[in-house]
């Protein structure tokens, strides 16, 4: 099972991602303010989506992708990563798996 998985071409889901740290434990991120989920091939080559995160600043250590129109047409196995941003700090999570299934003609 990946981190991430969604069906080619759908949207309007709500994924609430933890951010957590080198520990394991919820990070504190409320010193962020903007962040970007970024999806791309597992060579790293291309990018597939480059999505704005909700909910910062957060002190939960939680942040939202809200899938749009075009965030999910492809499919295959992925990578994402959530970057952060904030006054002078940047943090970059750990890889995450990311699968996109295939949606069947109708």
């Amino acid at each position: 099972m990946a981190d991430i998985e969604f069906v080619e071409g759908e949207y309007g889901d709500t994924y609430v991602i933890t951010i957590k740290d080198a520990n394991g434990v919820d990070a504190n991120i409320s010193a962020f303010s903007a962040g970007s989920l970024l999806i791309n091939d597992l060579d790293l080559s291309t990018n597939k989506t480059d999505a704005t995160l909700t909910g910062l600043p957060s002190s939960n250590s939680k942040v939202n992708w809200v899938m749009t129109n075009g965030d999910t047409d492809y499919n295959g196995s992925f990578v994402a990563q959530v970057q952060l941003t904030g006054s002078g700090i940047t943090k970059t999570t750990k890889m995450m798996s990311v699968t996109a299934h295939r949606k069947l003609a109708s």
